[in-house]
């Protein structure tokens, strides 16, 4: 992989073996990558603290939401490491992803693009959506740049105690 110029491994040993990530990051010259499966705010200062990572990859459904995930970009971006968010299933979170990624200092250069969920109907005035020249213009409306169809939700019924 040093060969040919990798830009990161992902998570080269299981998730939560911090100690052995650190061991592999120490080891090569190719930046270590990780955090998608990670939980822990605490686990992931410890592997920033201690150069275990040279990208981090919070998960923005399962670290907790949007501004979980900014403490860690912030934590990152103290040590110039860079901050590629993962995002876990379909439907919209790409356009959670992209909102994140346009708010934090730190965004690295590689994002993953799903796609767009054609099974929910809705609009956006300020973005095709579409990769263009591997850019994605992030929405700028309200409510994440979109108007979901209002039939759509009617459909769908509230989930109580």
């Amino acid at each position: 992989m040093e060969k040919y110029h990798f830009d990161f491994y992902e998570e080269p040993v299981p998730f939560d073996w911090l100690e052995e990530t650190k061991m592999v990051a120490d080891a090569l010259k190719i930046p270590i990558a990780g955090g998608e499966q990670e939980t822990s705010l605490h686990r992931f200062r410890w592997m920033i603290a201690n150069d275990c990572l040279q990208v981090v990859q919070p998960d923005i459904f399962y670290f907790g939401g949007m501004i979980r995930a900014m403490r860690v970009a912030r934590m990152a971006e103290v040590k110039g490491i860079p901050c590629t968010p993962h995002i876990s299933g379909s439907g919209l979170g790409y356009l959670y992803r992209g909102q994140f990624i346009s708010a934090i200092p730190n965004p690295g250069p590689y994002h993953e693009f799903k796609g767009i969920n054609q099974e929910i109907p809705f609009e956006c005035k300020s973005s095709t959506l579409q990769r263009e020249n591997g850019m994605l213009t992030v929405p700028s409306e309200p409510r994440m740049g979109i108007g979901i169809d209002s039939d759509f939700i009617k459909k769908h019924k509230l989930v109580e105690k």
